[in-house]
């Protein structure tokens, strides 16, 4: 499940990581390479082409090293501009209704509902709620439903009995015919897009606190209005 963040997360980089190994290795290797040629045998020194050898071995792992950093120096920057593309793109969709078949919805207020679509009758249902951390902290059973579109709402008191935090919940359905059979089940969520903020290194749509990326909206409207006089 995905987590909310504002910022973009930071990764550590491979090739610093062995530059500094190979600063250190470097150091250790002068040492012996010095007392090597202190101790060697001065009536059958060591091949100065095997020296020679090894530092050039040492330059080239440097230089590999260092091109390295330059390519994730272009990776990251590669990677900024699309995502500065991305979000850019993506302010034509704030204030907007979008759709998104995802199996998430909005805990607010004591209340969360998800639409649900069963492609059969079920005599078995199982609800399992997710938070975002991929932990499940509610579920429940039920004899059957009747197959079609249909709500499910949960008050946000978890199994444990205490009360779950607002924020964005995923349900899993599990239901099954009455041969044991599984139901195909299908999801909806739909809402304003408030926002753009970045999850997981990548920018998405938040309604409410609900993160939807780009590729998982599948409809887009004028969100409804009220008129004030009716």
């Amino acid at each position: 499940m995905p987590e909310v963040t504002s910022t973009s997360q930071t990764q550590s980089s491979a090739a610093a990581k062995a530059q500094t190994n190979l600063a250190s290795n470097f150091d250790d290797f002068l040492t012996l390479l010095t007392t090597q040629l202190t101790h060697q045998d001065p009536l059958n020194p060591t091949d100065s082409t095997e020296f020679t050898n090894q530092l050039v071995n040492f330059s080239n792992v440097e230089q590999a090293i260092a091109t390295n950093q330059n390519l994730e120096a272009l990776v990251q920057l590669t990677q900024m501009s699309q995502q500065n593309a991305l979000s850019a793109s993506m302010i034509n969709y704030l204030g907007k209704s979008i759709g998104t078949n995802l199996n998430v919805s909005e805990l607010s207020d004591g209340e969360a509902s998800w639409n649900i679509d069963l492609g059969s009758r079920a005599s078995s249902m199982k609800y399992e709620i997710y938070n975002q951390e991929g932990n499940i902290v509610y579920t429940e059973t039920a004899d059957g439903a009747p197959s079609g579109k249909q709500q499910f709402t949960w008050d946000g008191t978890k199994s444990s009995g205490s009360e779950a935090e607002d924020g964005a919940y995923y349900l899993v359905v599990k239901a099954e015919t009455e041969g044991g059979s599984a139901v195909n089940v299908g999801y909806s969520f739909k809402g304003v897009a408030t926002s753009i903020e970045t999850v997981n290194g990548e920018a998405v749509l938040m309604v409410g606190d609900v993160p939807i990326g780009l590729g998982y909206i599948t409809s887009v409207t004028e969100p409804a209005t009220t008129d004030p006089s009716a």
